[in-house]
């Protein structure tokens, strides 16, 4: 996830809308794992994401949307955060979880 300049503060918890192509669902940030500053510097298991920051963390959605990882399948692996009506993060999806049986 990268996250604009004009982005508030990101945390575990933080609730906002996850669009991907036609989709739109409610998301949860459940773990951020790495936070990358614009000097490079990498925090991992970092509390926050602030502006301007690269971010590898996992999200939660309400229900199940069809997306693949970027690496597969580049269209159907990208995805936009917004709240409130603004975009507050562009991503990529680098890992999903197992399928469920």
């Amino acid at each position: 996830v990268e996250m604009p300049e004009k982005t508030r503060i990101m945390t575990a918890g933080f609730q906002t809308i996850f669009h991907a192509h036609t989709c739109e669902e409610e998301c949860t940030v459940e773990k951020i794992f790495e936070t990358t500053n614009n000097k490079g510097v990498v925090t991992k298991n970092a509390r926050f994401a602030g502006v301007g920051m690269k971010v590898i963390c996992m999200l939660e959605l309400a229900r199940t949307v069809p997306v693949e990882e970027f690496d597969e399948y580049p269209f159907l692996g990208r995805f936009t955060l917004r709240t409130e009506g603004k975009t507050i993060a562009i991503g990529k999806i680098i890992k999903l979880p197992p399928k469920k049986e």
